[in-house]
């Protein structure tokens, strides 16, 4: 959760947050809540957090959530390339993954949601349960190159099953790195999809 701290300045009140929470300047991410500047007071309050803080509440967050839920879980969480990554390992993974991820894109959202409202900021994070996405990102990307290649050969358009966001955005970046390909989506929600076609 969120800390506050109070001193004389704004400065100040870093100074103490970062010494406190053993962060750099840099590492601290704050708001100033209330500066008073009087003849006689000088007083500022700040709000903070830091990103380890932000880790700690996703695995407590999913491990309360899924507990509720009657499962037993561990959780490991790492950050990389500024996104927060939350594994979750569990007897039950293919319960919690649901038919193609379903469940996990909900735990997803529904962890996104209270990251968001209890630090007031969009931070990026990924849920994972027990490498699930990580090897469907792998299929999705070995699938959008045979595509690629596919429509190269033929030059015929190709329009693929409706997929999820992240999963489409694995196939745009793959697809990125070939010459003469477009890539675009089309459709709204559960029915957006994404189509290849050749350009000169």
């Amino acid at each position: 959760m969120m800390k506050n701290y109070t001193a004389k300045t704004v400065q100040d009140a870093v100074n103490l947050a970062c010494q406190e929470l053993g962060v750099t300047i840099d590492e601290l991410n704050y708001e100033v809540i209330k500066e008073t500047k009087t003849f006689f007071t000088k007083k500022a309050e700040i709000e903070c957090y830091t990103i380890s803080m932000v880790q700690e509440y996703i695995e407590e967050y999913v491990r309360r959530f899924i507990s509720e839920m009657g499962f037993e879980i561990e959780t490991v969480s790492y950050l990389q390339d500024g996104r927060i990554y939350c594994n979750i390992n569990t007897s039950n993974n293919s319960i919690l993954i649901g038919k193609a991820g379903v469940i996990l894109r909900a735990i997803n959202f529904i962890v996104k949601n209270a990251v968001s409202t209890t630090y007031k900021k969009r931070i990026e994070l990924s849920i994972d349960i027990n490498g699930y996405k990580e090897d469907r990102y792998k299929k999705v990307s070995s699938m959008a190159k045979r595509f690629g290649k596919q429509v190269l050969r033929t030059k015929a358009e190709i329009k693929l099953d409706p997929m999820p966001a992240d999963e489409r955005k694995v196939m745009h970046q793959e697809l990125s790195n070939f010459e003469h390909i477009k890539t675009e989506s089309h459709g709204e929600g559960k029915n957006r999809h994404m189509v290849i076609s050749y350009v000169e």
